[in-house]
C-alpha cells in the first residue's frame, strides 16, 4: 500500500502532508543514498519523472514502442532521427526514475565506488578526465555534439572554466538544458544550447571551437567520415576531439548467431541504432587528417550491472502500480523493454564482444 503513495504524490504533489509521505516512502525504496540532500534530490527527480509519464498521451507511448524498429533496421535517414526522438521522449523520464539525468553508463573511475548510488560519482570523474583531455580553459569554447539535457556540459564547464556549446536533435532536451543553464546564470555566457543534427552541416563558422567532444552519441551519425569532416572544419588547428564510442570489438563475429543476437538485444536496451567496428571511427578521424592519440577499451560491465540491479526491481514495482490501476500498462511495457535485454549488454561487455565505452581521442593538425 505504501509504494502507491509515491504515484499519488506525483499526481497530487500540492498537498504538503502527501509530499512528506512520498518523501519517506521513496527514501525507503532508495535506501543507501548518502546524505539527506542526495535523498531529497533523488525524490524530487523521481516525482517529476512520474508526473511527466502520467501526463503523456497514449500516442507518446505508442510512438515509443513502435519506433524500436529503428534499432533493428536503421535506414540512415531523417526518419531514423524522428524515431530516436520518439524513443528518448519516453526514455528520459523512465531513466529519471533512477536519477539518470546523464544518458550514459560511465566506466568505473573509482574502484571503491561501483554501486548504482555511485553512478553519478563515476560520471563526474570521467567527465573531468575528458575535460582535462580537451585541454581547454577560461576564455576558450568547446562543442558538445549530442549534448542531451546539458548536464555533462555543465560538469565539464565547471571543471575547465571553458564555455560549452551543446547541440542535440531533441527540442525537449534542449529546452531542459537551456532552463537549467538559465537558472544557474550561465546561459549565453558559459553554456549555450541549440537544436541541431550531427547528420547535417554543423551550424557554426570555421575554426569556432578549441575542442569538440561526443559522449556515446556518435552511433546516431549516418556517415562518420562526413561528421569528422565537419568537426575538422569547426575545430581550430591543434584542437582535440574526444569520443566515447559505442562499438563492436575484435572478438565480435557477425557470423556467430549467438553473438549477433546478443548485440541486437544490447542495441535495444542501450538505445543504439548501430554498433560499428571501432576501426570505422578511427578511420573517420585519420582520413580527415586527425592524429589518433588514444584508442582504448574502458568497458561498462560493472556499472551496467549496477544499473540493471536497480531498474529490474523497479520494473516489478511499476507492475504492481499497474495492477492496482495507478500506472498505465504503457509505462509498465516501456520499463519492461528497458530491462528485457540488459543482461546481453552486460555479457557482451564482459566477453569484450562490444562496448558502450570505447574511448577515442585525436588531435587536429596545427
Amino acid at each position: 500500500m505504501l509504494p502507491s503513495l509515491v504515484i499519488i504524490g506525483a499526481r497530487l504533489s500540492a498537498r504538503p502532508l502527501l509530499k512528506s509521505v512520498m518523501f519517506g516512502v521513496v527514501v525507503l525504496l532508495l535506501g543507501g543514498l548518502e546524505g539527506i540532500q542526495d535523498k531529497y534530490d533523488h525524490v524530487c527527480t523521481i516525482g517529476m519523472a512520474l508526473k511527466t509519464l502520467y501526463n503523456f498521451d497514449q500516442a507518446d507511448f505508442d510512438a515509443f514502442l513502435n519506433s524500436y524498429d529503428v534499432f533493428d533496421t536503421p535506414q540512415s535517414d531523417s526518419g531514423d532521427e524522428v524515431k530516436v526522438n520518439a524513443v528518448y521522449k519516453v526514455l528520459v523520464p523512465l531513466m529519471s526514475l533512477g536519477s539518470l539525468t546523464k544518458y550514459y553508463i560511465p566506466p568505473v573511475m573509482d574502484a571503491d565506488k561501483v554501486g548504482f548510488k555511485y553512478l553519478n560519482h563515476n560520471q563526474v570523474l570521467f567527465e573531468q578526465q575528458v575535460g582535462d583531455t580537451l585541454k581547454v580553459g577560461p576564455g576558450q569554447v568547446a562543442l558538445d555534439i549530442g549534448c542531451g539535457s546539458g548536464f555533462i556540459a555543465n560538469t565539464i564547464q565547471e571543471h575547465t572554466g571553458a564555455k560549452i556549446v551543446g547541440v542535440n536533435i531533441s527540442p525537449e532536451q534542449i529546452a531542459t538544458a537551456r532552463a537549467h543553464a538559465e537558472k544557474s546564470g550561465k546561459l549565453g555566457k558559459l553554456l549555450d544550447f541549440q537544436v541541431a543534427s550531427m547528420n547535417d552541416p554543423l551550424p557554426f563558422e570555421d575554426n569556432s571551437f578549441d575542442a569538440v567532444y561526443v559522449m556515446q552519441a556518435i552511433c546516431y551519425v549516418h556517415d562518420p567520415i562526413a561528421l569528422m569532416k565537419e568537426v575538422r572544419r569547426v575545430l581550430k588547428p591543434g584542437g582535440v576531439f574526444s569520443d566515447l564510442s559505442i562499438v563492436t570489438l575484435d572478438k565480435y563475429d557477425a557470423e556467430n548467431q549467438t553473438q549477433h543476437t546478443m548485440m541486437k538485444n544490447a542495441q535495444r536496451v542501450s538505445v543504439v541504432t548501430t554498433f560499428r567496428p571501432r576501426q570505422v571511427y578511427e578511420e573517420a578521424c585519420t582520413v580527415n587528417g586527425f592524429e589518433l592519440k588514444t584508442s582504448k577499451l574502458l568497458g561498462a560491465a560493472d556499472m551496467t550491472q549496477a544499473a540493471t540491479d536497480y531498474f529490474t526491481p523497479l520494473g516489478s514495482i511499476i507492475a504492481v502500480f499497474n495492477k492496482v490501476g495507478l500506472m498505465s500498462t504503457s509505462v509498465m511495457e516501456s520499463m519492461d523493454r528497458m530491462n528485457q535485454y540488459a543482461q546481453d549488454l552486460v555479457q557482451g561487455e564482459r566477453e569484450e564482444l562490444f562496448s558502450i565505452n570505447y574511448w577515442l581521442v585525436c588531435q587536429a593538425p596545427l
